[in-house]
């Protein structure tokens, strides 16, 4: 069982920051599921008692490092329905694809994470896939149900359309490897026109 710590000392930071990025490092070789805590102490060069006095188990690891991509994916300008349908009038046109990067802010934040060179390896692993969809739910929840009651829907019937909508992004996202090009590109245009249409048609249902 870890102890209570400064979690403002150098050293607690230090140390957790040894061991994630020794996580990283291993599932650049290694899936999640064969990472062990022995196997994870020699690649960080520290003793089992560090480990435990940080961390209770590795999944602790790997919620620290899923909450440091989420942190440092920028967030100014948050994924909303109005973003979404914004990116599609521009996607439409015939733009080159670095052109096109200023837009990608407007894309779920699984995409934008996703994104990080460090945090890539995350995404990657399938094992951790329902886990990390799971994390991101939370933390955007609260913001994209403001957003669609917008659009008449009661806060159920946002969720519900949130939760479509993340979790195709994120298997689209996946089934593609995580990695943008010319073909990720045309897959975006399809999926915001669709979106963007499908909420137009949400406007027009009978209450």
């Amino acid at each position: 069982m870890k102890k209570e710590m400064n979690k403002n000392d150098r050293r607690y930071a230090y140390t957790h920051n040894v061991i994630k990025d020794a996580m990283l490092e291993l599932m650049h070789s290694t899936g999640f599921e064969e990472v062990t805590v022995s196997g994870l102490c020699r690649q960080a060069q520290v003793g089992r008692a560090t480990f435990y006095t940080h961390y209770d188990n590795l999944m602790e690891v790997i919620k620290e490092l899923v909450d440091d991509a989420i942190k440092a994916t920028d967030r100014s300008v948050a994924a909303s329905i109005d973003g979404i349908k914004e990116a599609a009038r521009y996607l439409r046109t015939e733009q080159g694809f670095e052109e096109m990067e200023s837009q990608l802010l407007l894309l779920p934040i699984c995409q934008r994470a996703a994104d990080n060179p460090k945090y890539n390896v995350l995404f990657q692993d399938s094992a951790l896939s329902d886990y990390i969809l799971s994390m991101i739910y939370r933390q955007e929840r609260d913001y994209q149900i403001r957003e669609l009651v917008k659009y008449d829907l009661t806060e159920k019937e946002a969720d519900m359309l949130f939760t479509y909508m993340l979790t195709g992004a994120f298997a689209v996202n996946k089934a593609m490897g995580w990695k943008k090009g010319k073909d990720w590109m045309r897959v975006q245009r399809i999926i915001l026109n669709f979106v963007s249409g499908g909420m137009d048609a949400v406007n027009k249902l009978p209450k």
